[in-house]
């Protein structure tokens, strides 16, 4: 079956943000290592954004496989992003005007298990924070993947959200508890910039949904 994979930047203090460390860096474009996108580029055919992340990545990638300045492993990611299956996640967007878009702003439950059921590569989950923790508490991630920034930026929206800090004096929350999700590291690479690339699976046993 087709994995949701959770593609994202986080912070060091856990903020979703994409904190333009270092001078080259600006919203992961550049010819950088990247060991989030590249190892499984062509696997993936299909994108799932929530609307500021979708608006955001309109505005930028669609002119980078044609700008002078853009380097080559930002022409092919605008070229991969302009043919995947964009399905934008809202309820206010009306319309969407990239290539190969649709808004979708019905139960993203029932919408996942279609995809799942129809042929095709792998669905990335690409943002934003929000979309993602809908697609957590709905058991929709198969694989969590994360450029970690060694920054503390102090505020911002936190890329998993803590519901309540429930009374346990023991200090331990077992496996299959309520809220408790687990999953395993599959490969974690400290990157030329600092940042550091987690790679997670969701482990199997009481913890899954």
């Amino acid at each position: 079956m087709r994995k949701v994979l959770a593609m994202m930047f986080m912070t060091l203090d856990g903020v979703a943000e994409f904190p333009l460390y270092g001078k080259e860096n600006d919203a992961g474009t550049g010819d950088q290592e990247d060991p989030m996108w590249e190892p499984r580029r062509e696997s993936i055919d299909t994108l799932i954004l929530g609307r500021i992340a979708y608006e955001k990545w309109y505005g930028h990638w669609p002119a980078r496989k044609d700008a002078p300045d853009a380097g080559e492993w930002e022409r092919a990611f605008s070229r991969f992003c302009d043919r995947a299956d964009k399905v934008v996640i809202s309820r206010t967007l009306r319309t969407a005007g990239w290539t190969n878009s649709r808004v979708f702003g019905g139960d993203i439950g029932v919408e996942i298990a279609r995809l799942q059921s129809l042929p095709g590569k792998d669905i990335a989950l690409g943002g934003g924070p929000r979309l993602l923790q809908a697609f957590l508490d709905r058991g929709l991630v198969d694989e969590l993947l994360i450029n970690m920034f060694p920054t503390l930026l102090g505020r911002g929206k936190p890329l998993f959200h803590v519901v309540d800090d429930p009374e346990n004096p023991g200090d331990f929350v077992p496996m299959g508890a309520p809220g408790r999700q687990d999953f395993q590291v599959v490969e974690a690479k400290p990157l030329p910039d600092g940042a550091v690339f987690l790679h997670f699976r969701r482990a199997p046993g009481p913890s899954a949904p």
